[in-house]
């Protein structure tokens, strides 16, 4: 019934506009006193949205506000009146709210957003203990072929070469002759899903080993050649490349504590300067 009641309320509202005029303009509804304006549903609606669906956001905000008001009135005759005095409390968060957007104008100000790699590389030298693998991963290449292909043996020998994998003449090759292949030599995978992937029978991801790097697997129709370029374990370093974006948000945070560490102290030290702060 209560929906039914601020349905109406609003229904009415829209098709006659004849509400109470005050000093914010049209009332939409009022309870215990307190009005709701035809100005504070200005944000429930945006460009595009249809009248239906502005209606009914309309609504929602409505009914949502009358039980709010009704839920203040219904405190406001049960509790105590210390229960009621939140002056400490807003106070606080008064000064939360300041702090805060002075806080954030003056980083948006003065902090050097510009990282270069060798930044990066840096912290990434000082702080390897911070960088520990929590699985394994790899980098590799394969191609699958049609199992009676004249290339194969070919494509054998140069995946399988321990000096050097020649990607660019192996990728120009498994455009013209390879079912599918993954040339991405430098994206580090997680090993198991390799393994998952490519249905490998490894027992322990380790032996991996400079001798186990090249591997194939077939079935009736096709062979597929897979090279492990590089292997790293769990509690390995993290190869830098893959923690570039948490250093930068590392580097990123540090300067923005050294500003307002800088801020702390400068005020500090003013405050002091023009005995601002009395102790007692």
């Amino acid at each position: 019934m209560r929906l039914l009641w601020v349905g109406l309320i609003f229904l009415t509202f829209l098709s006659t506009c004849q509400e109470q005029k005050e000093d914010k303009g049209e009332v939409v509804v009022s309870v215990y006193g307190k009005n709701l304006y035809k100005t504070d549903l200005d944000d429930i609606s945006y460009e595009g949205i249809s009248y239906s669906d502005s209606v009914l956001r309309s609504k929602l905000y409505i009914d949502k506000w009358v039980l709010n008001q009704l839920l203040v009135q219904q405190a406001e005759n049960n509790l105590d009146p210390s229960q009621l005095d939140f002056s400490k409390r807003l106070e606080e968060y008064r000064t939360s709210l300041i702090i805060d957007k002075y806080e954030t104008e003056l980083i948006n100000q003065n902090l050097d957003d510009n990282i270069t790699e060798n930044q990066i590389y840096d912290y990434y030298n000082k702080n390897q203990d911070e960088f520990r693998l929590n699985r394994d991963i790899v980098r590799m290449v394969s191609v699958t072929l049609d199992k009676r292909h004249k290339q194969r043996w070919k494509f054998m020998n140069l995946l399988r070469d321990n000096d050097s994998i020649m990607v660019d003449s192996i990728t120009s090759m498994a455009e013209k002759y390879a079912v599918t292949y993954d040339m991405n030599i430098n994206v580090w995978r997680n090993l198991n899903d390799v393994v998952s992937q490519y249905d490998l029978k490894i027992k322990d991801n380790k032996t991996l080993s400079d001798k186990n790097r090249f591997m194939v697997i077939s079935d009736d129709d096709h062979i597929t050649y897979i090279r492990f370029c590089e292997c790293r374990f769990i509690a390995d370093l993290t190869p830098c490349e893959m923690e570039t974006e948490r250093i930068r948000y590392i580097i990123l945070n540090n300067r923005k504590r050294e500003l307002l560490d800088k801020l702390y102290d400068d005020l500090y030290s003013n405050a002091i300067q023009d005995k601002a702060i009395v102790v007692y």
